[in-house]
């Protein structure tokens, strides 16, 4: 995939998470370093996919955050893979349907290759099968399976991480205020970054600033 680094722009700059995103991002390689930096930090910032909206009086178990497959058809992309959603802002990210992303925002999708399996039946969900979001023994643990069609996926193989960055949405040579890019599997590698046409198309159609949020869980689908 080409490389689209055409930035003039001002960030207000955030170190949360100990991940800054610098004043600015004109320079190409200050773009892709602040990509390869977000590849790096990102696990610490905790999956968003856990996320539920529930009655007080519902007192039940939340599932463990799972792996959900992509409804993208773009193969480029993230189509047909499972993937996981992190947010820098979390918070934020949850309430995007009442407000804006403020600027300062970095989403990551975790991608990967999905893998038909029959050791979990659809609806299931195993304990003893749950893994960790990183090499950290302290890190929290997620569902790696995902069902589609009446089979049963599993998240077998790392794919690229799809990476947006908000900026002020005034700012030239941006979606709105969002850039995106593309990084190798290992966190090494930009692959693409800047106005990333294949991930526009997909986000312009988002109805909550470029992003699609975390489904409600639905617990009549619990095991």
């Amino acid at each position: 995939m080409r490389i689209l680094l055409s930035l003039s722009s001002v960030l207000a700059g955030l170190s949360a998470s100990g991940c800054h995103l610098s004043q600015d991002l004109s320079d190409p390689q200050q773009l892709q370093g602040e990509l390869l930096q977000v590849a790096s930090k990102y696990q610490n910032w905790g999956r968003v996919d856990d996320v539920a909206h529930i009655a007080p009086q519902l007192c039940v178990a939340l599932p463990p955050p799972a792996v959900r497959y992509s409804e993208s058809t773009d193969d480029e992309t993230h189509g047909q893979k499972l993937y996981s959603v992190f947010a820098k802002d979390r918070d934020a990210y949850v309430e995007i349907a009442k407000q804006s992303s403020p600027v300062g925002q970095v989403i990551v999708k975790e991608s990967w290759i999905p893998e038909e399996t029959t050791e979990i039946k659809p609806g299931e969900i195993d304990h003893a099968k749950l893994v960790r979001t990183g090499t950290d023994p302290n890190s929290s643990r997620f569902n790696p399976y995902a069902a589609k069609g009446g089979k049963v996926f599993k998240a077998s193989k790392r794919g690229d991480l799809f990476i947006m960055m908000k900026l002020d949405p005034g700012t030239p040579n941006t979606d709105e205020g969002w850039v995106y890019g593309t990084v190798t599997a290992d966190g090494k590698t930009v692959t693409s970054a800047g106005k990333v046409e294949s991930c526009m198309k997909c986000h312009q159609d988002a109805k909550h600033d470029r992003l699609f949020g975390v489904p409600t869980w639905d617990f009549s689908r619990r095991p």
